[in-house]
């Protein structure tokens, strides 16, 4: 029986020990927090440019926004993929992820004070 608590002991150490552990890098290819922050303001800013338009239609909304989309990804010289991937990273690093809507918030108050709200 100590034998089995023991292991059990130690793989519980080990557990605890490893999710300590210094800060985890991103994985290559992964958008820093900065470039996040900033494209995730445009894609709000999309977001509440296609809102305010009020079209009844969902799918006239969705291209219109697509098409918002893709004008981001050739601003920032980003694909679809590279910001998907950075996405799901932050996302599942939920500290880094508030930091960057932090910085998101921060650009969009700076827009709203400059009547800059365009991307």
């Amino acid at each position: 029986m100590k034998f089995t608590t023991g292991i059990s002991l130690l793989a519980l150490f080990m557990l605890l020990f490893s999710a300590c552990s210094e800060d985890e890098k991103p994985p290559k290819g992964t958008l820093s927090e900065e470039k996040m922050a900033t494209i995730l303001t445009d894609i709000h800013l999309a977001e509440s440019r296609v809102n305010r338009l009020q079209l009844k239609s969902l799918d006239s909304s969705l291209m219109i926004f697509n098409r918002l989309k893709s004008d981001i990804w050739k601003k920032h010289q980003v694909d679809t993929t590279a910001y998907r991937e950075s996405y799901a990273y932050y996302m599942s690093h939920p500290e880094q992820m508030t930091t960057i809507y932090e910085k998101v918030n921060k650009k969009i108050e700076e827009r709203e004070k400059n009547n800059n709200i365009k991307f």
